[in-house]
């Protein structure tokens, strides 16, 4: 991977809270897990909002190499997955129905 890991997680934040994401947090959960070094997770108030969330922070890594999308379709719950940053993107009913936060705090 070209860059810094923790310089492109909080470049990730910057993105997301420039663009109105809502509650954000990140994890490190490199001692927690092998599936990533970082969690980022963090609501939009609307399915286009969560994928306008999504489009920019991949729009942000297009430099990078592989970078993974689920869920754009409906936009309730997108992953963005990035050499070991995971970036959940929730709608607020969505992200309170499966409180992945719980997992990692």
């Amino acid at each position: 991977m070209n860059g810094d890991t923790e310089s492109i997680k909080n470049t990730i934040v910057d993105v997301i809270d420039q663009n109105k994401g809502q509650d954000i947090v990140t994890f490190d959960v490199q001692n927690k897990t092998v599936i990533a070094k970082y969690m980022i997770i963090a609501s939009g108030d609307s399915s286009r909002h969560v994928k306008a969330l999504a489009e920019q922070v991949m729009k942000n890594l297009k430099q990078y190499d592989k970078i993974d999308v689920e869920g754009m379709d409906e936009g309730n719950w997108v992953i963005v997955n990035f050499q070991g940053i995971m970036v959940h993107l929730f709608r607020p009913e969505v992200r309170e129905y499966y409180k992945i936060e719980e997992l990692w705090n």
